[in-house]
């Protein structure tokens, strides 16, 4: 009786705060993202512990990530095209299934001492390929396994995997490399897409009407169209698009911050990171708990300014304990904002456009070497302190200038609005 009653409580819980869990469908997606986004974030911290033993460069940190994101910002519209055209589904566990692959190969070169700056370009390209691939059909289907009401909770109980997984992640991977190499990190990223196939193999793929067929030219212009002439949608894609050129680079370069700044080992890198996904999850679950809340527009000025004004902060300071209090209020304020912009988009953007439109939206994370060449460049010259400076400087002034450009979206409420003219 007395478990009877305990799940019962559970359940109550869970549809207060997380409807969307209700959902069978759903479910499984966000445990399969649970997988991915683990795996994900040992990588950050494997191959930028492993850049730095091959090369003792900053700059080479910054290189590879411009290597993983140039085939985001070429690809992702075709991968936009892809998921409003194929199985939302099976594009997933294709894309996935090769950097599960990939990840595998790079821990046998690790293991029997043969990896090379090469192979990890490589990987880099190959995961950038990936995720231009995946990350619009992924983010289009959490919309056909929710109804309208919980599409806000759904997206920030994914964002909430996301930014559990910068917790775990991290602090995984730096005590693995500290007791048994990053060949073994590796290896547990593999077990990580593993999980995640398995349970994306579990989902039934939600039915959508059948769309006239048009060229892939014909469906690019339609998505670039209707993004370019909806003054909502330019905005929001501005808001993403800011710290992907300026903050998102911070990330990046950590493993060089904690070495050259704070003079640290992987532990503490793993810590950090650590802090920053305790942040973001707590982010995270304030924006689960309160999914519903009107003006969206608002919290989003609120967060990106605040998340430029702490990345400023971060860049001052010189002892670990600091640190970590700064960048979890960066991966706070990060949380907020990237949740929000996401569910603000899903709201008002039709389901035959959505793979297009998100598309567009991850290529504002391809666009990222723009900022973090020159910001990788800086921080090899002139120090990674002044680097994440200039980052903060550059996010706040994205917010500011977009807050000026585009007043309505001050009050926007997305849940009350209808969704915008086609092109």
């Amino acid at each position: 009786m007395d478990s009877l009653l305990l799940i019962q409580s559970l359940s109550r819980i869970r549809d207060r705060l997380a409807p969307a869990l209700g959902y069978a469908q759903y479910s499984r997606l966000w445990q399969a993202n649970a997988g991915s986004q683990i795996a994900f974030w040992m990588q950050q911290v494997s191959q930028g512990w492993l850049v730095l033993e091959l090369t003792e460069s900053a700059f080479a940190l910054g290189l590879l990530a411009f290597f993983r994101s140039i085939p985001m910002l070429l690809l992702s519209p075709i991968g936009g095209v892809l998921a409003d055209r194929l199985d939302r589904r099976a594009i997933v566990i294709t894309a996935q299934g090769l950097i599960g692959i990939t990840m595998l190969v790079i821990a046998i070169l690790v293991q029997i001492e043969r990896v090379h700056i090469v192979h990890l370009v490589i990987s880099s390209l190959v995961v950038g390929t990936s995720f231009a691939i995946n990350m619009p059909a992924r983010t289009s289907l959490v919309a056909g396994l929710v109804p309208r009401q919980h599409l806000s909770n759904a997206i920030a109980l994914h964002s909430t995997t996301m930014n559990t997984a910068r917790i775990f992640g991290p602090s995984i991977a730096g005590l693995i490399i500290g007791a048994f190499g990053i060949a073994v990190t590796y290896f547990t990223q593999v077990l990580g897409y593993v999980w995640s196939t398995v349970n994306m193999f579990r989902i039934t793929s939600p039915p959508r009407a059948k769309r006239p067929r048009t060229s892939t030219l014909t469906d690019l212009r339609e998505g670039f169209s209707y993004v370019a002439r909806t003054k909502t949608m330019l905005a929001l894609m501005m808001l993403a698009l800011g710290p992907s050129l300026f903050g998102m680079p911070v990330t990046y370069l950590m493993p060089a911050f904690v070495r050259q700044s704070l003079g640290a080992g992987p532990e503490a890198l793993g810590f950090l990171l650590g802090a920053l996904g305790v942040g973001a999850l707590t982010g995270s679950v304030v924006v689960v708990t309160y999914s519903n809340f009107r003006f969206k527009g608002r919290v989003l000025f609120g967060a990106i300014l605040m998340h430029g004004l702490l990345l400023i902060g971060l860049s001052f300071t010189r002892s670990i304990e600091t640190a970590a209090i700064a960048i979890a209020f960066v991966g706070f304020f990060q949380s907020v904002y990237m949740a929000t912009n996401q569910a603000t988009l899903l709201l008002l953007v039709p389901d035959d456009l959505r793979g297009r439109v998100m598309s567009l939206r991850m290529m504002t994370f391809g666009l990222s070497p723009l900022g973090l060449l020159p910001m990788s460049y800086i921080a090899e010259v002139r120090g990674v302190s002044i680097a994440m400076w200039l980052g903060g400087l550059f996010t706040f002034a994205v917010g500011v200038c977009v807050l000026l450009w585009a007043r309505n979206l001050w009050n926007l409420q997305p849940e009350d609005e209808g969704l915008p003219d086609r092109p």
